[in-house]
């Protein structure tokens, strides 16, 4: 039912456990992997797990290699599922168990376009550190009365304007239509994830599953702690470039 896409990078230590996530779901029809030219052994692990599993996991690691970014390979390996269903997972994230269960259980799955849910966060060595309750543990000043009206109204959009609350793209799931709808990933080093999600919940049906459904790897090499004037940068491009784009999404008072 569901295709399961891992874009790897310099992620040996982290690797299988990711793919070992995704295999351990039942309602997981496939496994794409897709090597980014990584400078470690993550090609090789994935070559290996892709030959044990030749059932479920599809090694698409072209032989040409080469550093094309995350977004990038997302849009390769979306269009190369086979199922309606994608969910995006990070070479150094991990599924929790029963989340795709708890996702076709939920009453808003079948008429949604865009899946999000909760997430856990753990360390380098696996440990669990914290938690974020999606948009209810969002940093926005509005109280929880509020957070709660918005949540219950599905006023995802508005809310993900003011910060993104999805996290990672490991945290979403969504139709390979919608993929197609809204462009895929744009290039974007930093905040490809956030950009998608707005554009996600702007053009698509959206259900917010209030469970924990990935684990997020907090650690020194996560791309979004590599330069925090960069990120700032990119955060005001891709959010000026989304309203010139989506102006009666956005309205007058702008992000």
């Amino acid at each position: 039912m569901f295709s399961v896409a891992i874009p790897i990078y310099n992620h040996a230590r982290f690797v299988k456990q990711a793919i070992w996530s995704a295999l351990r779901a039942p309602l997981v029809q496939e496994i794409l992997l897709l090597d980014d030219g990584s400078k470690d052994q993550s090609a090789a692990i994935a070559a290996r797990m892709a030959g044990a599993h030749a059932g479920r996991i599809r090694d698409l690691t072209p032989a040409s290699g080469g550093n094309l970014g995350a977004h990038h390979r997302l849009n390769e390996l979306v269009e190369m599922a086979s199922c309606d269903w994608i969910a995006v997972l990070n070479s150094d994230d991990a599924f929790v168990t029963g989340r795709f269960e708890a996702v076709v259980a939920n009453a808003s799955f079948s008429a949604c376009d865009f899946v999000f849910g909760n997430v856990l966060l753990m360390d380098e060595r696996g440990r669990l550190t914290g938690a974020q309750r999606g948009p209810l543990d969002s940093c926005t000043p509005r109280p929880s009365v509020e957070l709660s009206r918005m949540i219950e109204q599905r006023l995802f959009f508005e809310l993900l304007r003011e910060q993104n609350y999805v996290l990672t793209s490991s945290n979403m799931i969504f139709r390979k239509s919608l993929h197609a709808k809204i462009g895929g990933f744009r290039p974007y080093r930093y905040v490809h994830d956030w950009d998608f999600a707005l554009r996600a919940t702007a053009l698509g049906g959206t259900a917010y599953i209030q469970r924990f459904l990935t684990a997020y790897r907090m650690h020194s090499g996560n791309t979004i702690r590599d330069n925090q004037r960069k990120t700032a940068a990119e955060i005001k491009t891709m959010l000026n470039n989304f309203q010139a784009e989506f102006p009666s999404q956005v309205g007058n008072r702008g992000f």
